[in-house]
This record gives C-alpha cells, structure tokens and sequence, in this order.
C-alpha cells in the first residue's frame, strides 16, 4: 500500500488485475490513480470471507446466518465484531459499529449500477459505480466500479473501510445474481 496515498480522494476505482492464469482466490484493488490504496482478496472462489488491507489496517467481512443473513466486520484475526451489516429489501442495509454509529446502504433503483453508504442525515459519504465486465475496454486492468468520496465522506475516517465493505456488498450481490449451472445446457 501507498503510505502516502489518500483514500478521501473524490474519484478511486476498485479494479480486478488480470492474471497470467486462472486464480481461484479472487483479489480486487483500490486504486486513486497510479497509487494503490486497498486490495480485497477472498480465500475462495464462493466470496463468503473476504480479507480487506489498507495503510488504515487490516479487515475481513464473513458472511453469516441463514435465516436472518448478516456481514460480520472484524479487525484480522479478532473474533470481536467491529460491525455488523444487516441486508434489507432492494439492495438496502444497515451497517451498525460497536460504537453505535450507523451506516445505511442503498441501492440506487431498479436498473441502477450505483450503490452507496449514507451517514446519520441521509447525506452520501460513498458512491460506488459499476461498470460491466470490459467496460473499459483492453489493458492491464478491468475498470469494475468508480467509487466516489463525497464532500461529506471526507470526514469520515471510515471511507476506506466503507469504500471495501461497499464492492464486498456489490460483489455478493452479483455472485447471488448469476445462474447456477451444473454443465453445459444442451438443447434437446
């Protein structure tokens, strides 16, 4: 990570590196432009645990519960919730920290690619565009989501952790979206 890098920036993108082969562990980073702010890698390929490192620290997001699901936000290799995230209904939740400040997250609309984190008053401190898969067309990178720091996230000594959480969200969300399939449909 940069140590001198600033995750208040307005414009950062999260953006999966090509491999020079398959990899099963998938691995994201945050970037503002040439600088290298926050990598989220997941230890398999079914994104249910997720290890997210910044120069702020280092954390992992553990998806849980069945019945009434849940994201577990701890600091590494802490068995103690720093938060917890609660999904609602049409891409909405509630992330709650221990210390009782709260985060709303909200999905912009049907049809919509932008999801964000909203403080107390409503206000957005983080945006989160998604951009299709090539989107940007060739290169060392594929653009996956802009995200935007809002004059009122600056603030926030969050943003980085919000910033993570957000495409962590954003990419569950599109893995529970994509059909799942045993083989190849052959058509009779």
């Amino acid at each position: 990570m940069n140590e001198t890098a600033d995750s208040t920036r307005s414009s950062l993108e999260w953006k999966e590196p090509q491999a020079a082969e398959p990899r099963y562990e998938p691995r994201y980073e945050l970037w503002a432009g040439e600088d290298l702010l926050a990598t989220l890698s997941f230890g398999s390929p079914c994104r249910t645990l997720g290890t997210v490192e910044t120069q702020e620290g280092r954390w992992t997001f553990q998806q849980a519960g069945f019945l009434r699901p849940s994201i577990l936000v701890r600091e590494e290799e802490s068995d103690l919730d720093l938060a917890v995230f609660r999904p609602g209904l049409l891409g909405h939740g509630r992330l709650r920290f221990t210390s009782g400040v709260v985060f709303q997250w909200r999905h912009e609309g049907l049809g919509s690619a932008t999801w964000s984190f909203r403080g107390d008053g409503g206000e957005v401190l983080v945006a989160l565009q998604l951009h299709p898969d090539g989107e940007e067309g060739p290169g060392p990178h594929r653009v996956q989501a802009e995200v935007e720091v809002t004059p009122a996230g600056h603030f926030s000594p969050r943003v980085p952790l919000l910033a993570a959480l957000g495409w962590y969200l954003i990419l569950l969300h599109r893995q529970e979206e994509e059909p799942v399939t045993d083989g190849p449909i052959e058509s009779v």
